[in-house]
Parts: structure tokens; C-alpha cells; sequence
């Protein structure tokens, strides 16, 4: 029987990184898989891509699907929430999967998905950083395999994420009105379009992004009323949020909330909060869109800055860092050690006093590195782009009367 292939086809441009690389030994996969998971990475330093890693967690989802194309002689995807569900509390997020039916050996299969641009794009994907390996011998078919790539939350993106499925990070934005607006990111630097995500806010909201704060794998938003009400918004995955859902109150006294960041290294996010005597306090997430544990100060003297945002892994170290306007202007990155406590701050920048507001958000041209966006007193959205050591790549504008939004993340 002829063999078949099939993979979720992702509209990403496919980047290198510069540098020679050695691939990994899978340290998770064995046999044939173990043989997989080599070609793949051998493919990937061809093209100057980073290799994956082995994980358990994608390698036990990958040959749980294996095992069930084979036992049920069918020949289709698993669902987003499938692999959610197997791979999340693992830390791993957007994943994507080839599927490969008939070939009899690894190689095979390889030089199958590699004559695919589908699978191709999903091997040299450069935001991918771990994979799983399946294999299973059927009766329909005589092997099946299955790949399932991750992107690891060790460092988790920043700003609103992947808010509609596409794998590219989104921005949201509040309108005077209490929409809050989609602006679908390209990928490639700008935006593609927009949607409605949420209705029925007030203009004086407090926007948060919370990343993956439910723990399903999908970034999520929180709002903070006038009333100090701090509620929850799921992300749905489709540009959408989910009814909300009321996880604090008396929060209308802090200065600065900041979601996203995993602070203490348990890869669950947590918010800080810079208090009105001007300390940083740890609210550390459970994992299951509430709070764990009892809260903590983790710094001081917050109080005089202008601007706190969570940056994801902005100096390329696997922790995610802060950034931080000082009322001079000057730009300051704090960055954390991945298990409660923080590196050396260094300044990253100056000039930054005239921007009314600036945020953390992602990697929006899509070359692996995150980067800030900031709104100038015009309305201009301007891309600061990270390159991924604690520093700058170019600067350029991609929009214009964003002045209308009363808050952006």
C-alpha cells in the first residue's frame, strides 16, 4: 500500500540561525524513534537551525497517537487539545505535528517529510525547541509515525501570544468603547488583521497579560477593575476569550501588575505587582488559573518606575526577564535566574521617557528572538526588535493611531 504523509501546514518564514551546531542524542526515544528524532536533528544543523531537544513528555504524546493510528487503521491528526492535555504541565506549548504512514524505515520518512514543504516547515521551524518521536506497526498500514514539536515554556513568550492559533504573536488593545481588539500579527513584523476578542470592559481597565496562566497551553488576559476585582480571561486559541472568571480582589492599590513571567522556575506563570510603597510582590500561579503559597516581596524601590514589562527570554539565557523605564528615560533589563531570584540589571537603553506605553511582545518577526513594541506620543506602534543577548536589531514603525486605545499588551 502506497505510504502517506501529512502534516498541520503553519504559514511561518522559515529562518536560520547562524553558527555551527551539534545535534543531541535523544535522550527520551528509542529504536526507530531514537533513529527519527538523529535524522531530524541532522536536517536541522544542515539548514544552521538550532537542534531539539529529547523530551518524555512529547515523546510518551507522540507514541500514544502512533500506537492509536495504528490499532484504529486510520490516518489522521491528533487535536491542539489532545496534545495539550499530554504536554502542558510538561512545559510545552503550540504544538504541531507530522504524521507519516507505510514507510519502512526511518530514513525514509525523514527524506518523506523533508520532500514535503508542509513537514519541511515544521522540522526547521526555528520556534520550535523539543520534539517527540512515535512509532507503531499496524495492519492497514505496516508502520506509522508520528512527530510532535513543542515550544518550551522554560522562558514563556511575553505579551499576548499566540491569541488565534496561527503561531505568530498577536496584540491585544482596549477601546474606549470596552472592546478589546485582536490585532492578528503577521509574523513578519506587522499586523494581518483584526478581531473582537472580549466586549463589555470599561475604558479604565487594567489590561494583564497572563500568559499561559490556566495551565492548557493557550496565553490568557486578565483584567483589573476599578473595584480592585482582578478577573481571569482563558484564551480560547481562536482570537477569542472565554466568560471571565474572578480570581483576587483589592488589587485598585498597585501600581504595576505584570503577568507572565515564571519566577520561581516551577513553569507555571505567576504575576508581580509593585505595591504602593513601591516593593515587588510574587503571586505566585498554581498552574490552574488561580494562586499557590503565600506572597512574597522580591524587590524594592519599584515605585519610581515609569514602565514594568515582562520581555520573555530577552538576553537568551532560558529565564525570562524584566524590563524597566527609569523616570530618566533610560531602559534597564532585570533578569531572573530561573529560580526565584535575579541576575545583574543592566541598562539596554535611553530615550524611552516620550513613549505612552510599551510592552513585551513576543517574537513578532518571527525570528526566534522576542521583542517590545512601544507607542509614541503620535500613536505610532513602533518594533523594537530583540536579538536575543540583551540588546537591539533595527527599529521600525508598523502602524499608526493607536492613540484611540486606552490600554495595549
Amino acid at each position: 500500500m502506497r505510504a502517506k504523509i501529512s502534516a498541520f501546514l503553519l504559514a511561518l518564514t522559515l529562518l536560520a540561525t547562524a553558527g555551527a551546531v551539534t545535534a543531541p542524542a535523544a535522550s527520551a526515544a528509542t529504536g526507530p524513534a531514537a533513529t527519527v528524532f538523529s535524522l531530524t536533528n541532522a536536517q536541522r544543523v544542515n539548514a544552521g537551525v538550532k537542534p531539539l531537544i529529547s523530551d518524555p513528555a512529547l515523546d510518551k504524546a507522540a507514541q500514544a497517537w502512533a500506537q492509536h493510528l495504528a490499532n484504529t487503521c486510520t490516518f489522521t491528526h491528533s487535536s491542539a487539545s489532545w496534545r495539550s492535555s499530554r504536554t502542558a504541565s510538561a512545559g510545552w506549548s503550540s504544538t504541531g505535528e507530522n504524521i507519516a504512514a507505510g514507510y519502512p524505515a526511518a530514513a525514509d520518512v525523514v527524506r518523506g517529510w523533508m520532500g514535503s514543504a508542509g513537514h519541511k516547515k515544521n522540522i526547521l521551524d526555528t520556534r520550535y525547541t523539543g520534539v517527540g518521536i512515535g512509532y507503531a506497526k499496524g495492519t492497514c498500514y505496516s508502520a506509522y509515525w508520528v512527530q510532535i514539536f513543542g515550544m518550551s515554556k522554560t522562558a514563556a513568550a511575553a505579551g499576548a501570544g499566540d491569541a488565534d492559533g496561527d503561531f505568530n504573536a498577536d496584540v491585544v488593545a482596549l477601546q474606549a468603547d470596552g472592546t478589546l481588539v485582536v490585532q492578528r500579527g503577521s509574523g513578519k513584523g506587522g499586523f494581518a488583521s483584526s478581531t473582537t476578542g472580549v466586549t463589555g470592559w470599561a475604558s479604565g481597565d487594567r489590561l494583564v497579560t497572563m500568559g499561559d496562566f490556566s495551565g492548557d497551553g493557550i496565553s490568557d488576559l486578565g483584567r483589573i477593575r476599578a473595584d480592585g476585582v482582578f478577573a481571569l480571561y482563558r484564551g480560547t486559541g481562536s482570537g477569542t476569550y472565554s466568560a471571565a472568571s474572578n480570581i483576587g480582589a483589592g488589587w485598585q492599590g498597585m501600581k504595576r501588575v505584570i503577568g507572565g513571567l515564571d519566577f520561581d522556575g516551577d513553569r507555571r506563570s505567576d504575576i508581580l505587582a509593585v505595591n504602593s510603597a513601591g516593593n515587588l510582590i510574587l503571586y505566585r500561579g498554581n498552574g490552574n488559573g488561580g494562586f499557590a503559597g503565600t506572597v512574597k516581596q522580591v524587590g524594592n524601590s519599584w515605585g519610581s518606575m515609569t514602565a514594568v514589562l515582562y520581555a520573555g527570554d530577552f538576553n537568551g539565557d532560558r529565564h525570562g526577564d524584566l524590563l524597566a523605564r527609569r523616570a530618566d528615560g533610560s531602559l534597564w533589563i532585570y533578569p531572573t535566574n530561573g529560580s526565584g531570584s535575579w541576575g545583574v540589571a543592566k541598562k539596554v537603553g535611553s530615550g524611552w521617557q516620550g513613549m505612552t506605553a510599551v510592552i513585551g511582545a513576543g517574537d513578532m518577526d518571527g525570528n526566534g528572538t522576542p521583542d517590545v513594541v512601544a507607542r509614541r506620543a503620535d500613536g505610532t506602534l513602533s518594533l523594537y526588535r530583540g536579538n536575543g543577548k540583551g540588546g537591539w536589531g533595527a527599529v521600525s514603525s508598523i502602524g499608526s493611531g493607536w492613540g484611540q486605545y486606552t490600554a495595549i499588551g
